[in-house]
């Protein structure tokens, strides 16, 4: 039976029928790219009669896989088809592909995954060892590894890295190769790899991949896209859905010039537009534009909406950033009062971490209900880094890293360890070892401990040889178990028991029991189990979910909220002073203003923009000029505020005077500073450039761009030098 889609718009339905070819869609914030890509997936298989299996949709998050599933269910009620779909994310999909391949890239098909923290742990170890660490930081050697991979070296003759960082690279690749295990960029550097060593196997993915759609594909990188080119090779069907001015991942290897050149790496393209928004109100989308436009890097688009004009975007200026917390705090309990909104219909977005710490000590003196979103992820607690490392030995005996963990905390001589991972690191396994480790005369422990390890390692090893006959439960039940009985304080016994990350696991693993171990743990680092916890802060109100969302921007991305505040908008702050600085500053400044973009976008009906005088920053007080992002947006969509009785003058539409704005928006009143050529920001006529001076520099004769040549009296009209 044919399905119809009537909730969708013209240029939507049209979307979701064009099916063949290279295919690129822009959609702007709340312009309905989910449904878009969902209702595209069901026509296809319902309405066209292609086989799911054939379907292949990348995302980013496992949010949006798990939603994309959910609303294809939702509709076609069918789980044998949603079963046959592949949709997750770029390394979820791919480790799976490379498990089953694993004799191509010479890594068992049990290879273990190492997330960041275990490659912390071995560069940091290779650094002590060539006496590097107080030369080279652990992040920035990592950083440059995960580079430098994600820009396919394996296609090269040469590694092009200069010593010493190329011994190191060499060193940590070489122990993630006896450890028989892969980080989260070699997920994608031997995919890439698989299919450009291996035609065969290339081919053999193309025919089951006939259709590609990618969601956020402004969002890749090269090794992602060069996936992607590999399998549209043969059948040429792609479908891209993203958004250029909403690429705000540079840090972690995004590429933007693969949406922006979509139409150069695929000539034929089609070429569709989503620029309805219906999330937020007219004030707000246009607000927007402003900010955008400004630049150069981008596809030109102009996002509408048929909604309401609103609030308009209200700025305030406090003397410090606990007066703007205090602002925020007032803002919150007036709104509530007026719009009768909830605590949770609210968010603080703020550019870095650190400027949470004066908003949550107001919030909490003032009593507003919050939580904070932040990257606590479960494999950053203690006993859960404990149960994977147990987890993964069951699975992978090689790999180094879980063993380092084990042993450290049952010997704590670090020579012996050192000796024991040398002989496992030779190919020796670890069973073995660990059965006759009395024979070795480099080791001295006492026959008790040596007894208790060799308990522990009987029992992993047991359960390594009933990996394929046990299923994930009942091997992590095993472990917890074994974990308890080490606890010798029956305090601190108890404490595991009663755990809730031990039950979490056991539930999860529970509830599917057919489940394999090493498929469990992949879906623990990329798939159904939620890493990212929400903190939600102990305070009186009796509604768990009625709180105030306090975040950074990156985090802000995907969700929207009633009413929004954007704080912290001076200049070195958002944008970012470590932008600023940078060589190619202009294209990292075009970043922060889409990040910008982001923030504001989130907003339905009202959103906030705050800046300080001065604020403490680490212990210091600094003080940095208003935010350049504020003065892009048009004077007409802005109401500046100088006190909160200004909400409820905003309630009740009273205009403020020309002078209020001009006293509150903290301009800079000193004549000596303006010089010929200056480009200028004026709180009634906008952006100009100061074509000359007369009369000792006290008047100015201005072009704007809105409003032409003007003179202006600098004494009573104060200026912003941009």
């Amino acid at each position: 039976m044919e399905i119809n889609f009537p909730n969708l718009n013209k240029i939507q339905k049209k979307i979701i029928k064009t099916i063949d070819g290279s295919i690129l869609v822009i959609a702007g914030a709340g312009s309905g790219k989910t449904r878009v890509i969902t209702y595209r997936i069901i026509h296809m298989i319902n309405n066209l009669g292609i086989k799911p299996e054939n379907i292949l949709a990348l995302t980013f998050t496992k949010k949006s896989s798990k939603e994309m599933k959910d609303r294809i269910y939702n509709i076609i009620q069918d789980k044998s088809i949603i079963n046959k779909l592949t949709i997750g994310t770029f390394h979820s999909i791919f480790s799976k592909i490379l498990r089953k391949e694993s004799d191509f890239i010479k890594i068992s098909s049990n290879y273990t995954i190492y997330d960041q923290k275990n490659s912390e742990n071995i560069i940091k170890n290779i650094l002590e060892d060539l006496n590097l660490d107080k030369l080279f930081k652990i992040k920035d050697i990592l950083k440059i590894i995960s580079n430098y991979k994600n820009n396919l070296f394996f296609s090269k003759k040469k590694i092009n890295l200069k010593e010493p960082l190329k011994n190191i690279y060499d060193i940590y690749i070489k122990k993630c190769y006896i450890s028989q295990s892969l980080d989260f960029d070699d997920i994608l550097l031997y995919t890439n790899y698989l299919f450009y060593r291996f035609p065969n196997i290339l081919e053999k993915y193309q025919n089951i991949f006939k259709y590609i759609l990618i969601d956020e594909y402004q969002d890749t990188n090269l090794s992602q896209n060069n996936i992607i080119k590999f399998l549209y090779k043969k059948h040429k069907n792609i479908f891209a859905v993203g958004d250029d001015a909403q690429s705000i991942y540079t840090f972690r290897g995004a590429n933007i010039s693969n949406i922006l050149n979509f139409h150069i790496e695929y000539p034929k393209s089609k070429i569709f537009y989503l620029e309805q928004n219906y999330r937020s109100t007219n004030y707000i989308v246009q607000a927007a534009n402003n900010i955008i436009s400004f630049n150069k890097s981008q596809i030109q688009k102009k996002t509408w909406t048929d909604n309401e004009n609103g609030e308009k975007i209200r700025i305030y200026c406090a003397s410090s950033d606990k007066e703007e917390a205090q602002y925020i705090v007032n803002s919150i309990n007036i709104i509530i009062k007026y719009k009768q909104y909830k605590y949770k219909d609210f968010a603080v977005f703020y550019r870095t971490n650190y400027q949470s710490y004066i908003i949550e000590y107001v919030f909490k003196k003032n009593k507003i209900p919050y939580k904070i979103y932040g990257n606590i992820s479960l494999d950053k607690r203690k006993e859960v880094r404990d149960l994977l490392s147990y987890l993964k030995i069951v699975i992978n005996p090689n790999d180094q890293e879980s063993l380092l963990r084990i042993l450290k905390n049952k010997i704590s001589n670090k020579k012996i360890i050192n000796f024991l991972l040398k002989l496992t690191s030779k190919n020796n396994n670890i069973f073995n070892i660990i059965n006759k480790i009395e024979s070795y005369n480099e080791i001295k422990i006492n026959s008790k401990k040596i007894k208790n390890i060799k308990n522990i390692f009987n029992i992993i090893e047991k359960l390594h040889l009933k990996i394929e006959e046990k299923n994930a439960y009942e091997i992590i039940k095993n472990i917890i178990h074994l974990i308890l009985s080490q606890k010798k304080n029956s305090h601190d016994k108890n404490k595991l028991e009663n755990n809730q990350l031990y039950h979490f696991f056991l539930q999860e693993s529970k509830s599917n029991k057919n489940i394999h171990l090493s498929e469990f743990l992949q879906n623990f680092y990329f798939e159904e189990i939620e890493q990212k916890i929400k903190i939600d802060n102990k305070n009186t109100n009796d509604d768990k979910n009625n709180k105030v969302s306090l975040m950074t921007v990156h985090l802000s991305k995907g969700l929207e909220f009633y009413v929004t505040f954007i704080t912290g908008l001076e200049e070195n702050i958002f944008p970012s002073k470590s932008k600023m600085n940078l060589k190619n500053s202009l294209k990292q400044i075009e970043e922060e203003r889409r990040l910008f973009y982001v923030a504001i976008t989130r907003a339905k009906k009202i959103t906030f923009l705050t800046y300080a005088k001065s604020r403490f920053i680490w212990g210091r007080k600094k003080i940095n000029p208003p935010s350049r992002f504020i003065k892009e947006i048009n004077k007409n969509l802005i109401s500046f505020e100088t006190k909160i009785s200004d909400h409820i003058n905003n309630f009740t539409h009273k205009k403020k005077s020309l002078k209020e704005i001009n006293n509150q928006y903290n301009f800079n009143s000193n004549l000596n500073i303006f010089k010929k050529g200056y480009k200028v920001f004026h709180p009634k006529f906008g952006e100009g450039i100061i074509l000359f001076l007369q009369k000792k520099n006290t008047i100015a004769t201005i072009k704007f761009k809105q409003f032409g040549e003007k003179k202006i009296l600098l004494s009573l009209n104060k200026l912003i030098v941009t």
